[in-house]
């Protein structure tokens, strides 16, 4: 797709684009409008070179919809709809805030549509952020995967990053973020392991191996099987890109049909990230080629 306000230089030939030539924070409608459709096509839109405080990016955010819920991690102070993501330099563990590939708070009843995430510090190395389109992972199953996958459904939860018992694996390991642990990340939801796109009605994968925790009706081992390899498909190197920040970089992506890694290895440097989230709709599996336009 072009647009007459800004260029778009796709990353890789599965998903991701660069996006130049325009300021979102004084974009006009019709500016956000083709930068919305852009990033429903290509799933994720890098925006380089955008001047963003927390105030400015929740203004921006608005624009897309309405905000999405953020549990298990408090906000920013005076800023309820941003979340401040922090490692500093001396923090003893290489962990990051989820580092794991997944889709955004999947384990809730309607998981964000978009995810917004502002570079205010970034290292000199390091630190980059890994995306895989989950459409063409879905494209690359067989007829007869995508028969059985059909009526399946996928039991997600929070507890493996949030439940008391995780502290130690996470909360802990970022003291400069407030994450919340809780008895209520053991609770589930189940989503449909295939999922329909509300906007474009594509079909794409709907599992991670952070919050997928299994298959309704399934034993485990059955379970952790076809998970197993729908986890590898997903990651396959045809079906990511990597993005390399820089100050002043904004990336949203789609979690409707994007996973995505923040990947760990810039120990020994500091990184701030202001990050928030656009409401999203409850995961459904329409028949092909039907679509339900959201409200937004």
């Amino acid at each position: 797709m072009t647009s007459p306000h800004f260029t778009i230089r796709p990353m890789t030939g599965a998903l991701g684009a660069e996006i130049a030539g325009i300021d979102v924070a004084t974009a006009s409608d019709a500016a956000l409008d083709d930068l919305r459709a852009a990033l429903v096509h290509h799933q994720v839109v890098a925006i380089r070179g955008q001047q963003l405080d927390p105030a400015g990016l929740e203004a921006v955010t608005s624009r897309f919809g309405a905000f999405g819920e953020d549990p298990y991690v408090k906000p920013m102070p005076g800023f309820a709809n941003v979340l401040r993501l922090l490692k500093e330099a001396d923090e003893e563990h290489p962990n990051v805030f989820g580092e794991a590939w997944h889709s955004d708070w999947s384990f809730l009843d309607t998981p964000p549509a978009f995810t917004l995430l502002y570079g205010q510090d970034i290292p000199v190395w390091g630190g980059d952020t890994m995306f895989a389109s989950m459409q063409r992972a879905y494209e690359a199953l067989s007829p007869a995967m995508v028969r059985m996958l059909e009526p399946l459904m996928g039991v997600h939860s929070a507890r493996r990053g949030y439940s008391p018992a995780a502290r130690g694996a996470m909360a802990d390991r970022l003291p400069n973020m407030e994450i919340v642990v809780s008895e209520t990340a053991m609770d589930t939801r189940t989503h449909p392991v295939i999922r329909t796109h509300p906007e474009t009605g594509r079909r794409a994968l709907y599992v991670s191996a952070a919050y997928t925790i299994g298959i309704d009706g399934f034993n485990e081992p059955e379970a952790q099987a076809l998970l197993g390899y729908l986890f590898d498909l997903s990651i396959d190197p045809r079906f990511t890109c990597r993005l390399r920040w820089e100050p002043g970089t904004l990336t949203i992506w789609d979690n409707r049909s994007v996973l995505h890694l923040p990947i760990g290895d810039y120990q020994g440097a500091r990184r701030e990230m202001y990050r928030s989230t656009v409401a999203g709709d409850r995961p459904v599996l329409l028949p092909e080629g039907a679509q339900a336009q959201p409200e937004h």
